[in-house]
């Protein structure tokens, strides 16, 4: 069975937009975002340029912005990124090297493919661990002491 990567556990679900529109555009794709049922909210929206990522702007950018402010000039373009082909434990030391809870996705082109979130990286390796028999188990809750 092939490993899991970050691409093979990332999500779609997300809100990229174009370089040319304007902050007014941005904040109304994300009101229009549909709901995730894993009560995912939208923290970043990614800027494209012809499919490649370019940037990524917080949603407090995006409030604190001109309305009529282009989402390039308040974009973060000093990106940090893992790669379709990159392995999970590359993807957890960005997570821990960088601060992220969620980073984007591309392909060695450069071209956006969605997020991986680092609580689904932690779940896939949880996954890995049990089915590989570690010895190691979960026991259930543990009474409190004196019960």
């Amino acid at each position: 069975m092939a490993q899991p990567t970050p691409h093979t556990i990332s999500s779609d679900q997300t809100v990229s937009v174009n370089t040319e529109v304007t902050v007014d555009q941005v904040i109304t794709e994300v009101r229009e975002f549909p709901p995730v049922d894993d009560g995912v909210s939208v923290y970043y929206v990614y800027v494209r340029n012809n499919g490649e990522l370019v940037g990524v702007v917080s949603m407090r950018e995006l409030l604190n912005a001109k309305g009529s402010d282009p989402v390039s000039e308040i974009m973060t373009t000093d990106l940090v990124t893992v790669t379709t082909p990159d392995s999970l434990q590359h993807a957890v030391h960005q997570f821990i090297e960088n601060g992220f809870a969620i980073l984007p996705v591309v392909d060695e082109s450069g071209q956006f493919s969605g997020v991986v979130r680092a609580n689904n990286i932690i779940d896939t390796l949880d996954e890995q661990t049990t089915k590989q028999g570690t010895g190691c188990e979960r026991s259930p809750k543990t009474p409190e002491r004196g019960s």
